[in-house]
């Protein structure tokens, strides 16, 4: 494409030739031949200038969506004589990210690389990305684009949300062996005070119970408290995208309430509960969350997850069902609590309310 410097050496030179030829001025009739003959030059060396380039890409395989990551862009000069100069590169990434960035000079068999750092906003899978390649060297006079796909694969996991139900139902905030998460020693439930033993710690002592002790000529006394609480054997987690007809669907919230199942299940395996996840894009076949490789391979699963339109009220009773009653059960979906838990059988469950985020499109974060 000529740029508007071309078009103005493009015009120049038509009219010095036509006023040359029509005034029989030689000098007029030379400027405008050499301007058209730079203009040719200038064709010429342009497309060749991104002739035989290539892109390439150093990045993670797998991250998660939001979390910040390095990148590295390469451009690669396959030429044995003639360097690059001045290109500017734009690339697509995972379907999501624009990225602009510039590399002034490749020499000839050589590569020049552009170190960035940023995050993709939402969960993808894409093993292409489209990049395109510009360039209006030498001189400025036309600009040339040469279009083409990058192969490398990249998966972008939900972004990892932990419910707040985790938190507030249940009775296993206490057992948490995370640190900053269990509140000082952990005490558990007070069982009753009894007369105090060699051994026991001052902190425990009950000072009421032992001001009116004293005055009875007795001894200390000592709170005593039941064991704080205490992990399950085994967790099933439960995703579904059943909800009573007029409730509306939100393509949003699918992906929350996905964000929401892989911060569920990371939450369950940082503290060591051996989890089943089911769901309904997954023809409710189980996935155990229990070594490294299978959790990867669940997290691919949400990263290629489908909502399911056809989930009805019976497929998800006869899965809550087949529950043993020692395991505890978490459920979540896309749709309001209300919109299905009514139609679950009598159990105890913790349900994760998918209204417990705020929605919104996230900016897109590349930093070079």
């Amino acid at each position: 494409m000529l740029t508007p410097r071309g078009a103005i050496l493009l015009g120049a030179s038509l009219a010095l030739a036509v006023l040359g030829f029509f005034r029989v001025d030689g000098i007029l009739i030379t400027l405008g031949a050499s301007g058209s003959l730079l203009l040719a030059g200038s064709w010429v060396l342009v497309r060749k200038n991104l002739k035989r380039l290539s892109l390439s890409l150093r990045a993670p395989t797998r991250v998660y969506a939001d979390h910040s990551f390095d990148l590295r862009v390469l451009l690669h000069n396959h030429r044995s004589l003639l360097d690059a100069f001045n290109i500017k590169i734009e690339l697509r990434l995972a379907g999501q990210v624009d990225i602009r960035t510039f590399a002034p000079w490749t020499a000839a068999g050589s590569s020049s690389e552009v170190h960035l750092r940023g995050s993709i906003p939402g969960r993808s899978a894409h093993l292409e990305h489209d990049y395109t390649l510009e360039t209006n060297m030498p001189l400025g006079l036309f600009s040339v684009k040469a279009s083409g796909v990058l192969t490398n694969e990249l998966l972008v996991f939900p972004r990892p949300l932990t419910p707040r139900e985790l938190s507030t139902q249940g009775s296993l905030h206490d057992a948490s062996l995370l640190p900053g998460i269990t509140p000082g020693n952990a005490p558990g439930e007070l069982r009753g005070i009894r007369p105090w033993q060699a051994g026991d710690p001052a902190k425990h002592i009950h000072w009421p119970a032992s001001a009116r002790s004293l005055t009875r000529c007795r001894g200390l006394r000592i709170r005593e408290n039941d064991p704080p609480g205490f992990y399950p054997r085994h967790c099933k987690v439960i995703f579904h995208s059943f909800g009573m007809s007029g409730q509306l669907i939100r393509a949003d919230r699918f992906e929350w309430a996905l964000s929401l199942a892989c911060g569920t299940l990371r939450h369950l395996r940082e503290h060591g509960i051996p989890t089943t996840f089911v769901a309904d894009f997954n023809e409710w076949q189980p996935l155990s969350v229990v070594s490294r490789s299978s959790f990867g391979s669940l997290l691919v699963s949400l990263t290629r997850a489908l909502r399911r339109s056809d989930t009805e009220a019976h497929d998800l009773s006869s899965i809550v069902e087949n529950v043993p009653e020692d395991h505890s059960l978490i459920i979540l979906s896309d749709m309001p609590t209300e919109a299905w838990a009514d139609t679950l059988p009598n159990r105890p469950a913790i349900l994760v309310d998918i209204r417990q985020h705020s929605y919104g499109a996230r900016a897109l974060k590349v930093h070079p």
